[in-house]
């Protein structure tokens, strides 16, 4: 019984160190994740910690958030799938940042385009 303990134990300090790596990949703060789970940022710290497990509903809300998989975040599949995060690696934090300043400038370039052709439509 004692090992299985540990195995647990393992497993929700491994969640909380992806879920705290997620954070830091995409410059999000505690605070801000812990609004968007509706939960306290000290609940929140002790997940990250690996003292809380975390619920159902809060990892799906943090893969959702991250747009990540559960099984990320659970350790079954070892390579996030998001793209963003595999593809910011090694780059500074202002390089991210231009890099996340163009995704918005595309998005406002794909809105005026879709305003402009359902217009001329």
């Amino acid at each position: 019984m004692a090992d299985s303990n540990i195995d647990v134990l393992e497993m929700q300090k491994q969640i909380g160190i992806r879920i705290r790596y997620l954070q830091e990949e995409a410059e999000i703060s505690q605070a801000k994740l812990a609004d968007h789970l509706n939960i306290n940022r000290s609940v929140l710290n002790r997940i990250e910690n690996g003292t809380r497990s975390v619920r159902d509903i809060e990892l799906i809300k943090i893969a959702d958030f991250f747009k990540v998989t559960t099984d990320y975040i659970l350790g079954r599949h070892l390579e996030s799938n998001n793209l963003y995060v595999q593809a910011s690696r090694g780059l500074t934090p202002e390089q991210k940042r231009d890099v996340l300043d163009y995704i918005e400038f595309k998005k406002v370039q794909n809105k005026k385009r879709q305003l402009s052709d359902h217009h001329l439509s």
